[in-house]
């Protein structure tokens, strides 16, 4: 199943209504024919809450592309870290940007 990028980030900026968090410094999204890969930065420490809003935005991803590949076709998996990167820490992209908090980049270090 070709996963349409257009479809994909919609689908992440949907999840993402009313789940952003003050810590939540980015979120980048990425697919591949089987590999829908969502990653949120998180400045400080990931509390169990936080960790809960993340998967609701992951929830309706989920939704969206779960048991829709054809017959035949493998299904669909999901790769969806949290990762730790205190700012100013410089985050590395891997994919598309759906969600990125106002910084000064100015400060940024690597």
């Amino acid at each position: 199943m070709i996963i349409d990028v257009v479809n994909l980030k919609l689908s992440a900026q949907r999840g993402l209504l009313g789940n952003v968090f003050p810590e939540l410094r980015a979120v980048c999204v990425e697919s591949t024919e089987n590999l829908i890969y969502v990653c949120f930065y998180c400045d400080g420490e990931i509390s169990a809450e936080n960790k809960d809003l993340c998967e609701c935005v992951l929830d309706d991803i989920i939704a969206d592309f779960y048991n829709r590949t054809k017959e035949g076709e493998p299904e669909i998996e999901f790769e969806t870290p949290i990762i730790r990167l205190d700012y100013p820490k410089k985050m590395s992209l891997k994919g598309r940007w759906v969600y990125y908090r106002h910084e000064d980049s100015s400060r940024y270090v690597d």
